[in-house]
């Protein structure tokens, strides 16, 4: 029969409470912003592809791509599952600014970058693919997993679908108006991507772990080795 041991250290249920309130707060704050902005915003200018809330959408995913890449040149052990990720995120960073791409560079820029950069990471991925396979194992029971694959759930999947126009005419009939579609979907895409970066740090967080894990047995194996006379 297994044995279990109790223990009554309440570290846990610290990080628990600092994380419910420190994620509570900047979900909070991303709230109060979707208010403020819908009421300064002009009436014909609600959460368009210029409004306030695209860019703190796209500010979410640059900070959550930079955590994703530091993390991948600052953990060796970890590059190719944190760098496939930071490509994920950046190409969905590059897919946001297509408008602006499109007017300032070329039409057709963004699926330049953002699938050459996916490309990228599929070369590297496919070259390590036996540490890539071994990160993801670990990964997917973590946190920052959960987290994550809730972001990507919520803005690539269900906010597509909730934000779908015969959804919305069928809700309001004679009185669709866009604009409250509009808000209703960017508002439900910004949580997504509020979701996403939270995941960016606790995935950080994780690799912290799992480098320091991996120094200290290191550690303790050359300890461990037989001292010549």
């Amino acid at each position: 029969m297994a044995n279990y041991t109790i223990t009554s250290n309440p570290k846990g249920f610290k990080t628990a409470i600092i994380r419910l309130i420190a994620y509570s707060a900047f979900i909070f704050l991303i709230a109060e912003f979707l208010k403020w902005n819908v009421k300064h915003e002009a009436v014909s200018n609600k959460f368009s592809e210029d409004s306030a809330v695209e860019y703190v959408q796209s500010i979410l995913l640059l900070l959550s791509s930079g955590i994703f890449l530091y993390a991948s040149f600052k953990y060796k052990s970890l590059f190719p599952l944190s760098f496939a990720l930071f490509a994920f995120m950046m190409a969905s960073f590059i897919r946001e600014q297509d408008a602006f791409l499109d007017q300032h560079v070329y039409d057709g820029a963004w699926q330049t970058g953002a699938f050459g950069l996916l490309l990228l990471a599929t070369l590297l991925i496919y070259r390590n693919k036996i540490l890539f396979f071994s990160n993801l194992n670990n990964f997917v029971n973590q946190f920052s997993f959960g987290i994550l694959l809730s972001g990507i759930v919520t803005t690539y999947v269900f906010a597509r679908l909730y934000g779908r126009k015969v959804f919305w005419m069928a809700v309001m009939e004679a009185q669709y108006a866009r604009d409250v579609k509009n808000v209703s979907e960017e508002s439900l895409e910004l949580f997504g991507y509020a979701l996403i970066f939270i995941a960016s740090v606790e995935f950080y967080l994780f690799a912290s772990a799992k480098n320091s894990a991996i120094a200290l047995k290191k550690h303790q194996s050359q300890e461990s080795l037989p001292i010549s006379a």
